[in-house]
């Protein structure tokens, strides 16, 4: 039999296909979900800049281009050479005796009669390994004109294809060191206000130079005038504006106060919202110092309201250093945590704040008038005059599981508890 719980649904396990129906501007991969559409001279522009697109391109298409340049021009010369021979009459020879019938004592290129001849000796002459039985000769100047002229270009698609792998092979990944962001975000409290809170990992311990870390809210917005802003974004201020240090797998936390976009969100509201928050984090790698950034993004179903990451650094005495569990990333325990909004929060403290103020200034006005009552009249006086006030402020911003005890309606629904 399944043990389940009655609270108020907000386990992204029950809101796995509005999750997966979501449009999302970055995918979890951290890849751009964005198509751009008719732009003039697209192919054209990459075209211009050949280097970066190669550069930027996967290495299948790299490669291909690679052996397509070197192929080309070895195919394109062999051509020449083999026109050059034939306006000169190389390839004219007597059906009986096969002496050559054409002009001059010697052929341009010694040796080669047919293309496939030709094409090895473009390709000799090209990747500079010597001739052979195939060598050019002094008869024709516009065969030396032609040796000179693929000698000059097979160099500078040497040097051009080898400085494209060669970046390539030195670029740092897209994706810093493979960063590693937890799957799902957490909101709970922490000293007393509630926070925004994820996880990330540096998987292969190649730790970035001067990381921060950004976090922009996308959510449709309208304006005043009416108009509607597809994906406006709202900048959420980071601890530490962002900045952190990636010796271990780190909490990064987002303080939602009156500036945050997530100020009038409550738990309720997490369920009904469609926003995104894009996560970014750029740095540079200690081997090459190059800056280059990894991204992800979460959905209001990946978000846990009233869980906390658990701790999974821990200190081996034995072996004297720390040890992080790495299996252990995602894994999120439950906490008691106001379903209200942080705005309605901070009301409700407010109001405990001034309730007690007041009852203090109302004590001391007994004191000047009435003769000092014993603790036990004292205690009884306090439980009748405050016990409504605070239920009411307690009802009006209670936890999870004061939401489910108390005898007023609540929309709740059954789910397994969340491992």
């Amino acid at each position: 039999m399944r043990h389940v719980r009655h609270r108020l649904r907000r386990d992204p396990e029950h809101q796995g296909r509005r999750a997966i129906r979501s449009s999302r501007v970055i995918n979890k991969a951290g890849e751009r979900n964005v198509l751009f559409l008719n732009l003039p001279q697209k192919s054209v522009r990459f075209v211009k800049d050949l280097v970066t697109t190669l550069v930027e391109e996967q290495w299948r298409y790299t490669l291909t281009a690679f052996m397509l340049s070197f192929f080309s021009s070895w195919i394109l010369f062999a051509i020449l050479w083999y026109l050059v021979a034939y306006a000169h009459g190389d390839l004219i020879f007597d059906p009986e005796t096969g002496e050559r019938l054409g002009d001059g004592a010697m052929p341009c290129v010694e040796g080669a009669t047919t293309f496939a001849g030709f094409l090895l000796f473009s390709i000799e002459t090209q990747v500079s390994t010597g001739y052979g039985a195939k060598v050019p000769t002094e008869e024709c100047p516009e065969a030396m004109f032609l040796l000179i002229v693929q000698i000059v270009i097979g160099l500078v698609i040497d040097a051009a294809m080898v400085g494209i792998v060669y970046a390539k092979m030195v670029r740092p990944p897209k994706k810093i060191s493979d960063m590693k962001f937890s799957k799902k975000a957490v909101i709970c409290q922490r000293d007393g206000k509630l926070c925004f809170v994820f996880r990330l990992c540096d998987v292969k311990q190649q730790h970035a130079i001067e990381t921060k870390v950004t976090a922009v809210l996308l959510e449709q917005r309208r304006s005043l005038e009416g108009e509607v802003i597809e994906k406006n974004e709202s900048f959420m201020k980071l601890e530490n504006n962002g900045r952190i240090l990636l010796m271990w797998p780190i909490t990064v936390c987002h303080v939602i106060d009156s500036e945050s976009p997530l100020f009038d969100i409550s738990a309720k509201d997490l369920l009904e919202k469609k926003f995104e928050i894009v996560i970014t984090l750029t740095g540079g790698t200690m081997t090459t110092g190059q800056v280059t950034e990894a991204r992800t993004s979460y959905v209001p179903g990946e978000i846990y309201w009233g869980h906390r990451f658990q701790n999974i650094i821990m200190y081996d005495r034995a072996h004297e250093h720390y040890v992080a569990h790495n299996e252990h990333m995602d894994v999120l325990e439950p906490v008691d945590t106001p379903l209200c909004s942080a705005r309605r929060l901070e009301e409700v403290l407010q109001e405990v704040k001034q309730f007690m103020e007041h009852d203090r200034e109302r004590e001391f006005d007994d004191l000047e008038i009435k003769p000092e009552p014993t603790r036990q009249q004292a205690d009884e006086d306090s439980d009748s005059d405050g016990g409504l006030r605070m239920e009411q402020l307690k009802s009006s911003c209670s936890s999870p599981k004061e939401e489910t005890n108390s005898n007023q309606p609540a929309r709740v629904e059954t789910f397994p508890v969340a491992k």
